[in-house]
């Protein structure tokens, strides 16, 4: 081969090589020709800031640099360690220059760059308190900004369809999704809590702000974990975090008076429709009363499930450990109901009639004092018709497997009483005191007919039963948690004790009629059953904890905790059976009769030590604890005691690469002790076909949570990740072991199985387009789970894997128009390790379009389609389901307070809910009768006065009494 030297010697080389050194030398004009040209048509910004008054230098103020005509922006930086701080190559034109930094009035200043202004340096600005006058300039601020633990999105970002509410703007921010029943979830994790300015807006339930707040009244949008409030006081994480929404309020729209109230009636095929609802706010500073009442037959609920179950709801009795939320998986769900359509409208749960009002206050009383509290009612009644198939595994070939095909119809009646309170009290700078009482009542009746038939394989028949079945409950609960927290002369030096005491009462009685056929004898046999039962179940837990801190240096500090439970939980159930000589129910069923009690006490020490840097932190800690729980059959007087010692580690780490992305991971253990139901040794027989039973010996469950979160915004480009893995590993996890009978029928009781794990990971990308104006946001959702359950004793291994694909594009394209197009594919595959000849995959897709056009003139025409496609279920529920619902309004009066509405839902006629659960060794599919094609006219009325016309609304009748007062006085009502 030829050395470069010679070829470059040669003549032809030569002619080759001056041919490069003649390329070279022409690129090189060409690229000094682009420079130069560059240099002409961008200018470079610098200078340095500085406090005004101390002459203090500002490190880490924010430079934003906006495009005078659209305030978009150009280009951001931060000051430098020595206030200074520099931009280049900045295209000539027109800007506005914004310096931000916390404590100091933002800074703004025109800015204009052309040839004879291509350097610009301002020396020396000087941060004040005095704001800086822009005129009529109006500023664009930016969507989103990271504050530590918090991701803030600025409302005004995110444009609105007229008469909104804040769940619609929530459907527009980036990580955030809104199903069409209204729950949220944030970040891939479902929202728990939403509070209004940071305090609890009628207790816990999200609904009940998301559905009932303008978007007009919001300021910023802030996602979070929040702490408890232990952890938030100590700044240590105990791992008890709930994701939850932040609302705050527009400062120019906290006084005043704003609210709706709808009326809407209409009918479908077969009965009237109707649909009203009115919600009132009163703010005055710290002062807010809100109102909110609605009654509606078309599934409308602005309320969550806690609303539904009250009193009657109800976890795991007793409790420990060292927090975190979640546990382990093995279960695959898929749903498909009514779409929310323009009113909100449910469909999934059957038809539901609601009637729901409730009111909320907040104020702070003096300096010191901060209190609210809300009282909510709400009475639902629930048709449902339903047919379900299901597949229950069992061991041996395909023919093996049973399969359920039931059809039933039920009506339930809820009613339930819901008070909260939250109190706070600053005694001084270092002393404080926390109070929150809730208490809740509620009655439930409901009558359930079902009739059931079950084959094994395709063909072979082994029963029927035809069950009639009426129960009533009625529940109380009350619960309070107080807090009182110091703050000692030494900084850092903290010392907080908590007391948490429930109690809950819960007594039903019920019927259970049913006809049962087996056919797998050689003389198919009858069996009547005819009973009356009565239940009670009393049940209180005590919670105390101490935590001290003490700084070890400016930037570590130890804790240590001590935490001490006690639970005692008292389950009884009487049965008799019709005796036809007396013509009574008085024949006690010893077998379905009983009386149990449980008694948990447990003592935990945990020691925990924190460091604080600029750039990082981190937390690590240990804790040991010690429990007893006594499960006692009082029927039988026998005891089962069991004795348990648990470590809990705990690693908590921050990382932050700059102001807008960061880096946290997670790690906690925590126990789950069994319910009460799990525990109790008293058959179970509502379902004759699926008996189930309690198990005395069930020990606590052991969870390892592992949990790593990922935020980063570019502030130039509008870019926006979240990505989050969740794992967790339960050891002793409580599953299910079925025996399946000869005759069908199954007997089911929980057993402590280990394998039990499930892991998930999201990730989220949001940016803007220019062209059309819009946003985009597109999510991954992938995860994995394992659980084990016995079928006839033999082990069966479920694994479970999902992936999730969600795309969104929301605009406002101009003035007027609005649209939401989404996109939600989840591909699920079920294995079992017992019959691996009936794993399965199935697949749902939805597509939804959301498009509402709106004029000057007040006219507004929505459409909401959604194409929902279902495969790889059972015959019969592999459907594909066109769901369009529509509406044209008209805005009235001049500031269009008043908007008149026609409205169709479910134009088409196709409408159905089709679900698909996978747990153990089952697989299920339901088919829910829902809500079809129905016509409303409705008329609303939005008020909105603030400010100066922020007083009492006056009632048009008082009118027409004002003429006729002596001398033309009028009334004088206090202006609250």
């Amino acid at each position: 081969m030829r050395s470069f030297k010679s070829f470059m010697s040669a003549p032809q080389g030569f002619v080759r090589g001056a041919a490069w050194a003649k390329a070279g030398s022409l690129l090189l004009v060409a690229l000094s020709f682009s420079l130069v040209g560059l240099a002409q048509t961008t200018g470079t910004l610098k200078g340095k800031l500085i406090d005004s008054v101390g002459k203090q230098v500002l490190k880490d103020a924010s430079v934003t640099l906006l495009d005078a005509k659209d305030s978009t922006l150009e280009m951001y930086t931060l000051a430098k360690a020595d206030g200074s701080f520099d931009m280049a190559s900045i295209p000539f034109g027109a800007y506005l220059l914004n310096i931000k930094f916390q404590g100091y009035e933002p800074f703004w200043q025109k800015i204009s760059f052309d040839k004879a202004n291509a350097q610009i340096n301002l020396n020396t600005v000087y941060l004040r308190l005095a704001a800086n006058d822009l005129g009529n300039v109006t500023v664009t601020q930016s969507p989103m900004t990271i504050k530590k633990d918090t991701v803030e999105f600025n409302a005004g970002s995110f444009k609105t369809k007229p008469n909104a509410v804040a769940e619609d703007l929530l459907k527009k921010i980036p990580g955030v999704q809104v199903d069409k029943d209204g729950n949220v979830r944030a970040q891939g994790e479902q929202v728990q809590r939403v509070l209004v300015d940071g305090k609890r807006f009628f207790g816990d339930d999200p609904k009940l702000a998301t559905r009932n707040l303008p978007p007009d009244m919001i300021d910023k949008i802030q996602v979070f974990d929040a702490l408890s409030d232990q952890s938030a006081f100590t700044g240590i994480d105990d791992g008890n975090r709930v994701k939850t929404i932040n609302i705050t309020t527009r400062k120019d729209k906290r006084k005043g008076w704003f609210g709706r109230a709808a009326v809407g009636a209409g009918a479908d095929s077969q009965q009237g429709v109707y649909d009203n609802s009115v919600n009132m706010s009163r703010f005055n500073g710290d002062m807010q009363i809100t109102f909110i009442g609605q009654g509606n037959n078309v599934n409308k609920q602005n309320f969550s499930v806690q609303d539904v179950l009250g009193s009657l709801g109800g976890g795991n009795f007793g409790g420990g450990g060292g927090g975190g939320r979640g546990g382990g998986g093995g279960a695959i769900g898929a749903a498909v109901g009514a779409a929310s359509g323009l009113l909100g409208t449910g469909g999934g749960g059957g038809i539901v009639n609601t009637w729901a009002g409730g009111l909320n206050f907040k104020d702070q009383w003096g300096k010191k004092t901060s209190v609210s509290g809300s009282y909510f009612y709400n009475d639902q009644k629930t048709y449902r018709e339903q047919n379900t198939y299901t597949q229950n595994l069992v061991p041996g070939n395909p023919d093996s497997s049973i399969f359920n095909d039931s059809r039933q119809n039920s009506v339930t009646q809820n009613k339930n009483h819901r008070i909260n309170f939250n109190i706070e009290h600053q005694f001084d700078s270092s002393n404080s005191l926390i109070i929150r009482p809730n208490i809740g009542f509620q009655q439930t009746e409901s009558a359930n007919d079902q009739f059931t038939t079950s084959t094994r394989g395709l063909s072979k028949n082994l029963n029927s039963s035809k069950v009639r079945t009426d129960r009533v409950n009625k529940g109380f609960n009350a619960s309070l948690e107080a807090t009182f927290r110091h703050r000692f002369k030494k900084k850092g030096r903290t010392i907080s004790l908590g007391f948490t005491p429930t109690w809950n009462k819960n007594d039903g009685n019920g019927t259970n009629y049913s006809i049962n056929e087996f056919f797998n004898t050689a003389i198919p046999r009858i069996d009547t059953i005819d009973q009356i039962n009565n239940t009670s179940r009393d049940a209180y837990t005590y919670n105390t904890t101490l935590s001290y801190t003490e700084p070890l240096s400016k930037s570590s500090i130890m804790e240590f905790n001590y935490n001490n439970t006690y639970n005692f939980n008292q389950s009884g159930q009487e049965t008799f059976n019709y005796n036809a000589i007396t013509g009574q129910y008085d024949v006690v069923v010893p077998n379905l009769s009983n009386v149990f009690e449980n008694t948990f006490r447990a003592n935990r020490g945990t020691v925990t030590y924190r460091l604080q840097k600029t750039k990082y932190n981190f937390s690590i800690g240990t804790g040991v604890q010690v429990g007893e729980l006594v499960s006692k059959n009082v029927t039988r007087d026998s005891s089962i005691f069991q004795n348990f010692t648990n470590f809990f580690p705990t690693v908590n780490f921050r990382y932050d690469f700059s102001r807008t992305k960061n880096l946290r991971i997670f790690y906690n253990g925590r126990t789950g002790q069994p319910s009460a139901a799990q525990l109790q040794p008293v058959v179970d027989n509502s379902n004759p076909l699926n008996i189930r039973t309690g198990n005395p010996a069930l020990k606590q469950q052991f969870i390892h949570s592992f949990r790593i979160l990922y935020n980063s915004f570019d502030i130039v480009s509008q870019k926006i990740i979240f990505a989050t893995i969740n794992a967790n590993f339960t050891d002793n996890d409580i599953q299910n072991s079925t025996v399946f009978l000869p005759n069908g029928a199954q007997v089911t009781r929980p057993v402590n199985l280990s394998g039990t794990y499930n892991i998930n990971g999201f990730f989220n990308y949001g940016f803007p387009l220019k062209k059309p104006k819009s946003n985009i946001n597109l999510g991954l959702n992938l995860s994995r789970s394992q659980s084990q359950t016995l079928v006839n004793n033999q082990s069966n291994f479920t694994r479970n894997t999902l992936a999730g694909f969600n795309a969104s594009w929301t605009t406002n394209l101009k003035e007027g128009f609005d649209m939401n197009l989404i996109s939600n594919s989840s591909f699920n595959f079920a294995r079992y390790t017992l019959q691996p000849s009936q794993n399965g995959d199935f697949f749902t897709q939805t597509l939804t379009a959301e498009p509402t056009y709106y004029t000057k003139k007040g006219w507004i025409i929505s459409s909401d389609f959604s194409y929902i496609k279902n495969t790889g279920r059972a015959e019969g529920f592999n459907t594909s389901i066109p769901l369009w619902s529509a509406s044209i309004a008209k805005q009235l009066f001049k500031k269009k307070e008043g908007e008149i509405r026609l409205y169709v839902f479910d134009l088409l006629n196709q409408n159905v809910s089709i679900t698909r659960n996978v747990t153990g060794n089952t697989i299920q599919d339901v088919s829910t009768r829902v809500l079809t094609r129905y016509f409303m006219l409705s008329f609303t009325y939005n008020l909105r006065r603030f400010g100066a016309q922020g007083g009492m609304p006056q009632n048009p009748m008082m009118n027409m009494f004002r003429g006729g007062q002596p001398g033309g006085q009028q009334r004088n009502f206090r202006n609250f």
